[in-house]
């Protein structure tokens, strides 16, 4: 059920981000007077569609996209060289509403047509002028021997057989001929909107939840069964110091403290902690839980310094360390790195300073060695990152955690700043995560890029955290699909602004052929790398 819930979670998610990036192209196209031939959310077959003026609006089946088809975009060629005959209908002013074009009158002659209503074409000019002029567009027939000139309306459809028609695009419709600000407007709403999506659910998901009070170390909930909870721990409890520290100021102290005990420094298993409750000073010892989340390793919380491994999560068969053959109770003896070096670990503490600031923060891979019954085993190799793509991901290496959180506050400040560091945010994590793609023995690949189908296994899983882990899901997938939009990467708008950037410089158009021929092999790599990146999305699901 969860995961039916989840898919159909996906679909709305990435038809709203959809919706809402081609909206922003439609919107602006439209107010530029283009032809805006097809709105469509996703791609390849049509599931309903409806034309409501000038403009089909369509949902198709495969919901990974959408487009707007607008008239002027692509390189433009005679929507009708090649065809010899046409069947003119005309209006009352005997202006022509509708050409019905044939390439000849023997191959698939349609059999509901007349083949004596289809005159042999001469001449016509379905674009005219800039000043769009009477009569400037037209079709000239041969009629009994004599070459007959029609008047074409504006909006003149252009019928290849009996589904297939679309409006012809005089000059001033065409998305071409339109100013520079005009295009380049058009073709930034999308990627533009979807950054204006993520900052307004951003905001609604900051006035529903309040952002964290950092200039104090009031802490607020204290949920149960965490670590400071079983110390004693309350809400309103002011945390004054933790072990040797200096008397904290802000809850950033705190959290430099704990990222201290994290690489290992003057840790010993316990904290103890000073706390202010009603004006009075307390003290109370702290077992705080320890994990090395880039060795998936996670640590007995005893309040000890020793290395025996915990149950939790390591019996969960998808953890890579438990398919790697970590049990409960195993004692972390060492760990050989990618270049064969073994590092012998003595406490808990110097198993932290290993990952952290050692020779584990540069591997990729880690083999770990446990005693299990007196009898030191050596488990399957574990794939991983090096420490920096860690961080770069907003994830510590290895962490030492109590289970405490500061008090919410709703300054309307925040509440209008914070959505915009959140979107920020997000971007720098994206351009992190493509610069360590390209970086020599970061650990991070192709293998590791998502596309729908694990962006819609993830969605399944987040499905359970509640609605507000999916609105921020919502948004931060609005940035993805924005931001990788802007980039120029031939086929994408960040492309197709690098054109008019080009043409705003030199004052000089870009060759039309070469443009499309660019897209052309970008929109074909970018294919062949999304079968790539899904077949290894459907390789994990099934490992």
């Amino acid at each position: 059920m969860m995961v039916v819930l989840g898919i159909i979670v996906f679909i709305l998610i990435l038809g709203i981000i959809v919706l809402i990036h081609e909206g922003g192209h439609f919107f602006f196209a439209r107010r530029a007077g283009i032809l805006c031939y097809e709105f469509s959310i996703g791609m390849g077959p049509v599931i309903y569609q409806k034309k409501i003026g000038e403009t089909c609006y369509s949902i198709r089946a495969i919901p990974i996209g959408g487009f707007v088809s607008m008239a002027g975009e692509e390189i433009e060629s005679d929507p009708i060289k090649g065809f010899n005959y046409a069947k003119l209908t005309v209006n009352e002013e005997g202006k022509v509403v509708e050409v019905y074009v044939l390439k000849d009158l023997e191959t698939n002659f349609p059999v509901d047509q007349n083949i004596e209503d289809f005159k042999k074409i001469v001449k016509y000019d379905l674009v005219g002028t800039k000043e769009e002029q009477d009569g400037e567009l037209y079709i000239e027939v041969m009629e009994n021997d004599e070459v007959v000139r029609y008047e074409l309306m504006r909006n003149a459809m252009i019928r290849f057989n009996k589904k297939e028609a679309f409006q012809i695009a005089p000059y001033n419709r065409l998305f071409v001929n339109k100013t520079i600000l005009q295009r380049f407007l058009t073709i930034f709403a999308g990627p533009g909107m979807n950054f204006v999506l993520a900052l307004l659910v951003f905001f609604i998901i900051g006035l529903c939840t309040g952002y964290s009070d950092t200039k104090t170390t009031i802490l607020g909930i204290v949920e149960e069964n965490t670590p400071a909870y079983v110390a004693g721990l309350q809400e309103g409890d002011k945390i004054i110091s933790i072990g040797n520290s200096n008397e904290f100021t802000k809850w950033d102290d705190l959290s430099s403290a704990l990222d201290n005990y994290a690489e290992g420094k003057d840790f010993n298993g316990q904290l103890l902690v000073k706390y202010e409750r009603d004006g009075k000073e307390y003290t109370t010892t702290i077992n705080p839980l320890v994990y090395i989340q880039s060795a998936y390793i996670y640590f007995r919380p005893d309040g000890s310094n020793s290395l025996e491994v915990s149950a939790f999560p390591n019996n969960n068969e998808e953890t890579p360390s438990y398919i790697a053959g970590l049990r409960d109770g195993d004692i972390l003896y060492s760990v050989i790195d990618d270049k064969g070096v073994e590092t012998v670990f003595t406490t808990r503490a110097s198993a932290l300073d290993y990952f952290n600031n050692g020779r584990g923060a540069d591997s990729t891979k880690f083999i770990i060695k446990v005693v299990r019954n007196l009898e030191t085993i050596t488990l399957q190799p574990i794939t991983t990152y090096k420490k920096q793509i860690f961080e770069d991901q907003g994830v510590e290496v290895a962490r030492v955690v109590i289970g405490i959180s500061p008090r919410i506050t709703r300054n309307i400040g925040r509440v209008l700043w914070e959505p915009v560091k959140e979107v920020g945010s997000s971007c720098l994590v994206i351009f992190k995560t493509l610069g360590a793609l390209f970086q020599k023995n970061s650990g991070l690949g192709i293998k590791d890029l998502s596309g729908p189908v694990g962006i819609a296994s993830a969605t399944v899983s987040i499905v359970e955290q509640g609605p507000l882990t999916i609105l921020n899901w919502l948004a931060v997938l609005s940035v993805n699909i924005g931001l990788m939009n802007i980039i120029p990467l031939p086929a994408l708008d960040g492309c197709r602004i690098a054109f008019l950037g080009y043409e705003a410089i030199t004052k000089k158009k870009p060759n039309p052929k070469v443009e499309n021929t660019i897209h052309s092999i970008g929109f074909i790599l970018l294919m062949a790398l999304f079968v790539i990146v899904a077949f290894n999305d459907v390789l994990k699901i099934f490992k």
